[in-house]
């Protein structure tokens, strides 16, 4: 009952909406300020994790076509030249401390039984549907379908091409995936005329006569030989897992579909880094003649342990995938810089990383090409590979596998729990053609999870394979390192690095947000003060207008609990109307104001970045760097506005031991 007497006396004073209207207003600046400041410190930490900066690495010297030093203008220079470089010490560079982390991505073929591996074409046109080519040679053993022999013929001079459509027999085939058609073409065989001389011995034996000018086929009789192109195929509608070829005349003629075009051994393949079309040559050894009577191979040794090595890896070829060993997808560089993105399924976890999960991340191209799907299991065997992917197409565009040269040294059963899309992209590097270059048909998996890693002294070190991510906003730092350890100073005879940065737009987001910081903390400063003040004074002012009521109370025999209680609670309600309606205000000034003034911010991190940077990564984090009231952040203002009562009752403190009679008025007792 006593409660009534405070509560009417408030009820009657003007000044009562005076201290809410001040309470309200100090409530409202202050969840506002707080607001602004929470969202300023989660927005940088946003963009902090968010954006990353990215150093690719090219090792450039004067080289021969292999990649190795040479004196400048020597018979085998071809050039000053970005080239990978076997076991390169990198310490020097990812000992700065700019350096947040990196690397090194190490190849491997992959053999995927039942999975042969081919290259999607758009070309639908032919026939109106999809249809794939092989991404190897394969070898074939055969008989003509005639009646008489077929002579096909060497043209060294001829410029014009000479087609010749063949009708055969295909016994086996060593990819085994294939429903060969009756006929293949014949152009030539790819030699000049020396290559066809040195094969004189070999062509008498293959026709059984003296002539070296053309080729004898004969009925009946069974013939092995090496492809190596092939032409569109299908998946075979009634058989799964076997393709049919797509026959299209006008395609063969237009693109030189080879019956059998020689090869020098595709197990002997070399990488250049020349960035041309003969970035992948072969070494020039003997090797037999790609075309042989079967009855002539079964009779010699060594021809025979030819043809079934040949025959045995080019099965393991056609189902050999590329794959990749990482520790961080999103450090490798097309990645990074928005040449792809996530389209399905999730990326490798940190943890995955870690652990060696067997888990792997594959293109929406194998993706289709496969008919995989995120949760299927991929049974992979592994065997180590220097090859380097290139956007450039070959029809070896793979990891080459050698029996003796390349075994198996890991096989696991990986997990699909990503797909990625590959998208244009306008990055450039200073040399390496291929540093940016995302091959659709790699498959990547974390480097731990090789139960046999390959010695760092082994492993290719390239722009495409090797790169740092640096602390955001340390690229000087990171310079000024390089600077100091001599490694930015071209010398003869040695790698020396060249870098290319990569920010995502942290440098153009970081000011803004920066700013924004430090005028939230301004705010802040600003609104603590006024909440301070304000409640000062209310409280004081509050506590002046109930002394008189407390000292009525007490001479009619109220106690001092009673008095203080009542007006503590007068206080409380005062406090909370006011900052709960100063809560309301506060949020929807967060919202209107901050999110206007981050919306410029935006448009101006959008300007910049766009001339220079990625702004993939902005886009994919817009709607959450954003300015928005926390209910938790809000409660927590409001709650700091208790600090009124409190100080009214640090005033009370200071007079409620008096007489009820000094309590009064003087004048009035």
């Amino acid at each position: 009952m006593y409660h009534k007497i405070f509560m009417d006396q408030l009820k009657r004073s003007k000044k009562t909406v005076v201290y809410i209207c001040l309470l309200l207003i100090a409530a409202a600046f202050f969840v506002s300020s707080m607001n602004l400041y929470q969202n300023s410190v989660r927005n940088l930490r946003i963009a902090e994790n968010t954006f990353s900066t990215l150093a690719v690495i090219e090792l450039c010297g004067e080289v021969d076509k292999y990649g190795q030093l040479v004196e400048r203008n020597s018979d085998e220079h071809i050039g000053y030249k970005a080239v990978g470089v076997m076991g390169y010490d990198f310490s020097d560079i990812t000992d700065s401390e700019a350096v947040e982390s990196w690397d090194l991505r190490t190849q491997y073929g992959a053999y995927i039984e039942d999975h042969p591996a081919m290259y999607y074409t758009p070309y639908n046109q032919l026939d109106n549907s999809d249809s794939w080519y092989m991404r190897s040679n394969n070898v074939i053993r055969f008989k003509i379908r005639a009646d008489t022999p077929i002579s096909l013929r060497y043209y060294p001079e001829d410029l014009n091409h000479n087609y010749k459509r063949i009708k055969l027999d295909v016994i086996d085939n060593a990819a085994g995936c294939f429903a060969y058609p009756d006929a293949l073409y014949y152009e030539d065989f790819g030699f000049d005329e020396e290559m066809w001389a040195s094969y004189s011995e070999e062509i008498k034996q293959f026709n059984q006569t003296d002539n070296t000018e053309n080729l004898m086929f004969y009925p009946d009789v069974e013939y092995v030989a090496i492809l190596r192109y092939h032409g569109f195929w299908k998946w075979m509608e009634d058989e799964a897992g076997v393709f049919e070829y797509v026959d299209n005349t006008r395609w063969a003629r237009c693109h030189e579909f080879m019956f059998a075009k020689p090869v020098q051994d595709y197990k002997q393949l070399r990488l250049t880094y020349d960035g041309s079309r003969e970035g992948m040559e072969y070494d020039k050894e003997f090797v037999h003649f790609p075309i042989q009577r079967w009855e002539d191979v079964q009779k010699d040794p060594e021809l025979k342990a030819y043809f079934e090595d040949v025959w045995q890896d080019t099965g393991v070829q056609q189902y050999t995938h590329n794959v990749i060993a990482t520790n961080d997808f999103t450090s490798i560089p097309a990645y990074h810089i928005g040449g792809a993105g996530l389209t399905e399924g999730r990326l490798i976890a940190p943890e995955e990383y870690a652990d060696g999960a067997k888990v792997c991340l594959i293109s929406e191209d194998v993706a289709q090409n496969q008919q995989w799907k995120i949760g299927d299991k991929l049974n992979m065997r592994l065997f180590e590979s220097n090859y380097i992917p290139s956007s450039i197409i070959s029809f070896l565009d793979q990891p080459i596998y050698d029996a003796e040269k390349t075994p198996f040294i890991h096989e696991g059963e990986y997990e699909i729990v990503g797909i990625y899309s590959i998208y244009p992209t306008a990055g450039n590097t200073e040399l390496a053609p291929d540093t940016l270059d995302l091959l659709p048909y790699s498959i990547y998996i974390p480097a731990n999870s090789v139960s046999k890693p390959r010695d760092q002294k082994e492993v290719l070190v390239h722009g495409s394979t090797f790169s740092v991510k640096l602390k955001n906003g340390s690229v000087d730092q990171f310079m000024k390192d390089m600077e100091e350890k001599g490694l930015t100073i071209q010398e003869p005879g040695r790698y020396n690095p060249k870098f290319t940065f990569y920010d995502q737009g942290y440098s153009a987001v970081q000011s803004s947000l920066l700013s924004m910081n430090s005028t939230a903390k301004l705010l802040l400063l600003l609104s603590s003060i006024l909440l301070l003040i304000i409640c000062t004074l209310v409280a004081y002012f509050l506590w002046q207008s109930q002394r008189q009521t407390v000292g009525i109370f007490r001479m009619l025999g109220g106690t001092k609990q009673q008095a203080l209680s009542a007006v503590l609670l007068c206080a409380m309600l005062l406090t909370v109307t006011g900052s709960g309606v100063g809560g309301i205000l506060g949020c929807g000034m967060t919202s209107l104001v901050g999110n206007g003034i981050m919306q410029k911010n935006i448009e101006a991190i959008e300007m910049d970045m766009t001339q220079e940077n990625d702004v993939s990564a902005l886009t994919e984090q817009e709607s959450d760097i954003q300015i928005k009231a926390d209910l938790l952040v809000t409660l927590k203002a409001c709650g700091a506005v208790l600090i009124c009562p409190a100080l009214l009752l640090g005033f009370a403190a200071l007079d409620i031991n008096k007489e009820p009679r000094e309590l009064l008025p003087k004048g009035k007792v």
